[in-house]
């Protein structure tokens, strides 16, 4: 996802569709195409279009909500504008936290990317399972260290980078994909093993939505409706930019797709399958392979570009979004104090760089860190269609300068729909987010009500259903570990109990 500069004039639709294809394309493009194919085969195609369909029907709710409320950060202040501060405040943490977490990831990326160009590099940077070393975990803090010098004494020189970097973004992929298809196109690979297209089962299509990097590298939609009220007609033109930017990237997406599982050996593929494909810089070895040196390194050049520009907005932006919820006293006043000269609290930039070196520890490859982002990404999207339903109940009236047709049917399959992928993340990272929401929580009630009882129980009180869906969400994700969300039994479960759970969302009240 790309920073998003000063516009001063007021954007056109072509602009506001650049704005969206921007956001959306960011290095999740270096990987998805590989691990999808790699765990649903040519069914991946079918994967990255509902992964569209579901970013499109979130954006158009959002963009709704948009035209109504003009307001900075509205992403991560729905719930606080239609129901209540305190719930408000664990979407804004997820938002917050989604954000931190790219950071790791762009990272170990360019570390994975660039440490398999060079075999001895490899034998360094990893050990036999493929997960870092010390020195690769050291070349990954190095390379987020990096991130925080680029942000704090260079921010001003990234910026006017950026569109240069976001331009490369777009061209190299698709161009990618053109080259891999011109050198080398095997459409019997899309049935050669076990004759189908679908070859892993249609369950296996939806979870790698969530687990392949498909939800990942749409995620950043929202962007749009920043100019919601800026852009030109917006009840014609927001809507068609939404659309539009979303259906470029998925043509992009597309093409790397399907230019890769073209350019397999299909004897290959015929014989072992899309599941023990292997590649450790995925684009940059198929173009090896086809024998195209010069587009070898021009992705080992651009797996270091990309990321490092989007690692650095997105640390800048973790930290000033620290820093905003500590002046508005949802976290520690420490957090809020700026340095006047660079415009930006030191502590803040520090606490996020943290937390970014932590999470690589724990998490030792772009896939792991995705996964974990992605929960937290679709956690902040549930509040898309809660927020929605409530201003379509409490202000069925109110003057909408865009209005989605059939909107509270939307509301309900997109709220169904996240709910389902985000079982598909598994047990582990959907209680790790649980975890850190609590966590987060504690320190917010210690922060704005300095634990009075009273205070908390009210605030708690106020924002329990939140944390009653991610545990209802935690338990189908166990049962999608041992595989018993996809029978009938676990399937009636989930709908019937999330549909419970949505009401309560919807209705969560505020106790002051």
């Amino acid at each position: 996802m790309a920073h998003i500069g000063n516009m001063s004039k007021t954007p056109s639709l072509f602009s506001a569709i650049c704005i969206g294809v921007g956001s959306i394309v960011g290095s999740g493009w270096l990987f998805a195409s590989y691990y999808a194919a790699k765990n649903v085969g040519p069914a991946s195609i079918i994967s990255w279009v509902i992964g569209a369909a579901i970013a499109l029907l979130l954006a158009l709710l959002l963009a709704e909500i948009a035209t109504m409320y003009q307001e900075t950060g509205l992403f991560s202040r729905l719930l606080s504008i239609t129901h209540n501060k305190d719930y408000g405040f664990i979407i804004a943490i997820s938002n917050w936290f989604a954000m931190v977490a790219i950071i790791p990831s762009e990272a170990v990326a360019t570390i994975e990317y660039l440490g398999n160009a060079y075999v001895p590099i490899k034998d360094v940077m990893f050990d036999q399972a493929g997960s870092l070393t010390i020195v690769g975990l050291a070349a990954v803090w190095v390379t987020i260290t990096i991130y925080g010098f680029l942000n704090y004494w260079g921010i001003q020189l990234l910026a006017k980078a950026n569109n240069f970097i976001t331009t490369i973004k777009l061209v190299v992929p698709t161009a990618t994909g053109f080259i891999f298809m011109f050198a080398a196109f095997h459409p019997e690979n899309f049935t050669a093993y076990k004759n189908t297209f679908v070859p892993y089962g249609v369950g296996n299509v939806f979870t790698a939505i969530v687990s392949c990097g498909i939800f990942y590298a749409f995620y950043g939609f929202s962007l749009i409706t920043v100019f919601a009220k800026e852009i030109k007609n917006p009840q014609r033109n927001l809507p068609l930019a939404l659309m539009g930017s979303v259906a470029a990237c998925l043509v992009i997406y597309l093409i790397l797709q399907v230019s890769f599982l073209g350019a397999m050996d299909p004897t290959t593929i015929a014989t072992q399958g899309w599941h023990t494909l292997d590649f450790k810089s995925p684009l940059a070895n198929v173009a090896a392979l086809l024998g195209i040196n010069w587009l070898v390194i021009l992705l080992y050049a651009d797996a270091a570009l990309s990321p490092s520009g989007c690692g650095s907005i997105y640390l800048g932006s973790g930290a000033r979004m620290l820093q905003g919820m500590a002046e508005d006293k949802q976290m520690p006043g420490i957090f809020a104090k700026m340095n006047r000269e660079f415009m930006i609290s030191r502590t803040s930039l520090i606490f996020t760089l943290a937390i970014c070196y932590g999470i690589s520890i724990f998490f030792d490859s772009w896939q792991k860190i995705m996964v974990v982002v992605t929960v937290f990404q679709l956690i902040s999207c549930v509040a898309v269609p809660i927020a929605f339903d409530k201003l379509r109940k409490e202000k069925p009236n109110e003057s909408r300068t865009f209005k989605l047709p059939m909107g509270r049917t939307g509301s309900i399959v997109a709220y169904m729909v996240v709910s389902y992928l985000l079982t598909q993340c598994g047990l582990t990272p959907l209680l790790l987010s649980l975890g850190i929401h609590v966590l987060f929580m504690v320190i917010y009630c210690a922060t704005a009500y300095k634990m009075n009882p009273t205070k908390t129980l009210k605030s708690i009180l106020s924002s329990w259903s939140m944390f009653a869906y991610m545990m209802v969400m935690s338990a189908f994700g166990y049962l999608q570990d041992i595989g018993k969300l996809n029978t009938p039994v676990g399937l009636s479960a989930f709908f019937i109990v999330s549909t419970f759970i949505y009401i309560f969302l919807v209705e969560q009240k505020e106790y002051k």
